[in-house]
């Protein structure tokens, strides 16, 4: 494995008094993994304890910037992009799966010299490999405690449908303001953004293609993800096996994680809190002062 990284700090504004942007003293890091390139943000001292945070099914690592930013004075963040997403490699298609993934996190935990057990923040398919690592005997030594974003062991065939539907459909825009009016609509339940950040976030969710256009910035190809039937009496099985300390995060409005599931994952497992978040949908962008707080607390208590 090889490692290239770069300091991201913009000089001319980090002793200005303003607020710094989201994306001010995070690094960039392309690691090579058996041949596959991993762009990662880190933020915060390496010294620190680990919180590893892995993003949804068609999202990007950036997602975490403003909890990163808010979670770097007492721990070692660490964002990647998966495979065919954001600024990693894309890959053969019948190679994006969660055994995958789940051997790039172990690989990404050693890269980054992380000792001891991480905490590990999972959005939606991020939350879902949390608790895939946490479950299995091989690798839940490596998890600390598990925050879960707007995922449960089982997901209403309905809203596997619709991410099926809106992410299998290719959009080219002519500008960003373009494209922001359309992730604002289909992102619409991630809840309250700033402006900044929905700028960040289109930024960061668009690539630019030969002809001039943008389009959305992950492989199409990554559907293949979603070739499988589920297989419900295993996943609570193994959601049940997780031992370590949980936080599992929904939004009230979400049809990937309905109410009935939540309340079945607390009372199904050792120890897991919960928190909801009204007005919002799938999946809640932990960036609020409420999301934040209640994430901080409970990975540093």
């Amino acid at each position: 494995m090889k490692l290239l990284s770069r300091q991201h700090i913009s000089a001319s504004t980090a002793d200005s008094g303003r607020p710094q942007s989201a994306t001010q003293g995070f690094c960039e890091h392309l690691v090579n993994i058996q041949g596959v390139h991993v762009f990662v943000r880190t933020l915060g001292d390496p010294m620190n304890k680990a919180v590893i945070c892995w993003h949804g099914f068609a999202r990007n690592g950036s997602d975490f910037l403003s909890l990163g930013r808010a979670l770097a004075p007492s721990h070692f963040v660490i964002c990647p992009d998966t495979p065919g997403r954001g600024y990693s490699d894309w890959i053969d298609s019948d190679r994006y799966n969660f055994a995958i993934y789940q051997t790039l996190a172990v690989k990404l935990l050693k890269e980054f010299k992380v000792s001891g057990r991480a905490h590990w923040v999972g959005t939606s398919m991020g939350g879902a490999l949390g608790m895939m690592m946490a479950s299995n005997p091989k690798t839940r030594r490596l998890i600390d405690r598990l925050v879960i974003n707007d995922i449960g062991p089982e997901v209403p065939q309905e809203a596997i449908k619709r991410i099926r539907e809106y992410a299998s459909e290719p959009q080219y825009f002519s500008s960003l303001n373009e494209a922001r009016a359309y992730f604002e609509r289909i992102y619409m339940p991630f809840g309250y953004l700033s402006d900044e950040e929905w700028n960040l976030l289109v930024t960061h969710s668009v690539r630019r293609l030969d002809t001039g256009m943008l389009t959305q910035h992950y492989d199409p190809q990554i559907l293949k993800q979603f070739g499988g039937a589920q297989n419900s009496t295993l996943a609570w099985a193994m959601f049940s096996s997780i031992t370590c300390k949980m936080l599992l995060i929904r939004g009230m409005d979400s049809d990937v994680l309905p109410a009935s599931i939540a309340d079945r994952m607390v009372n199904s497992a050792l120890s897991v809190e919960r928190l909801d978040i009204s007005n919002t949908g799938h999946a809640p962008f932990l960036n609020t002062s409420e999301q934040i707080s209640k994430i901080r607390s409970f990975l540093t208590d």
